[in-house]
């Protein structure tokens, strides 16, 4: 794959957003880049490049992990998470739990008339059940306490809906969905940034290298107009990239090259 083409694409592929309100289709990206045969792999970045740009994508679902990926919760808990579960579950051991008849009186109570000490009460009684479902999705990037601070933050919201789940479901079962998918969310949104990252970041490296190149063709320093016509780049796209490398100007970033 040729990357000036590569870049151009993802140029137009931007200019094509911004004209949509900053709104794409899944079939829009992927037929924009049909004559290139691209991976998912690479799909993948180019999502991550567009969720960078606070450009939405509908249709688009992340990939799923595959077996290599699943989290390891045998793995040994971190100096910082055995701190944070140590005084997390000093916490709990204060906690006089309540038996699942009395759970689902405070789930008809916050449907019914969304009394707030029925929403903490239950906050509180579930705790523990946050705390385990975080294991289960521990060895996937983020540290046991960010997934239980993210998992609490999907308890308050889903108590907020509870009124709202599909007829016949469990109470207490939505809210438990709701904390896996808070959970669940989070990693996504670590793994795109990281993703999102790594790609500004060839596009970066790529940057400085063209910078390097034409200013040695000409054998003086170049304008970010010049650099733009010789990249292909709209004036603003490179402005941005120079701002991204911690640049205030195109002069400070020729003396580095």
């Amino acid at each position: 794959m040729n990357r000036e083409e590569f870049q151009q694409k993802l140029t137009e592929l931007g200019k094509l957003a911004g004209e949509n309100g900053n709104r794409l289709t899944v079939d829009q990206v992927r037929n924009f880049f049909i004559s290139m045969e691209l991976s998912e792999e690479q799909y993948e970045l180019i999502f991550a490049y567009l969720a960078s740009r606070q450009v939405v994508v509908e249709g688009y679902m992340p990939a799923q992990k595959g077996k290599e990926e699943k989290p390891k919760t045998d793995l040994p808990l971190s100096g910082e998470e055995k701190s944070f579960l140590k005084s997390y579950q000093a916490e709990l051991e204060r906690l006089e739990l309540l038996e699942e008849a009395e759970l689902l009186k405070l789930c008809s109570q916050i449907e019914e008339t969304g009394d707030g000490f029925a929403k903490a009460k239950l906050t509180e009684q579930l705790l523990p059940e946050v705390l385990r479902l975080a294991h289960d999705f521990r060895g996937r990037e983020l540290l046991l306490g960010d997934l239980v601070q993210e998992g609490n933050i999907g308890l308050m919201l889903a108590l907020e809906t509870l009124g709202m789940r599909e007829p016949g479901s469990s109470p207490l079962e939505y809210l438990r969905q709701e904390i896996c998918q808070a959970m669940a969310q989070a990693l996504e949104d670590d793994r795109a940034e990281k993703e999102a990252g790594s790609l500004i970041a060839e596009r970066l490296n790529h940057l400085r290298d063209e910078i390097k190149k034409l200013t040695d063709e000409l054998e003086r320093k170049v304008s970010v107009e010049e650099l733009a016509l010789y990249m292909d780049m709209p004036v603003e796209e490179v402005e941005d990239l120079l701002k991204l490398a911690g640049e205030t100007s195109y002069e400070e970033t020729e003396k580095e090259t």
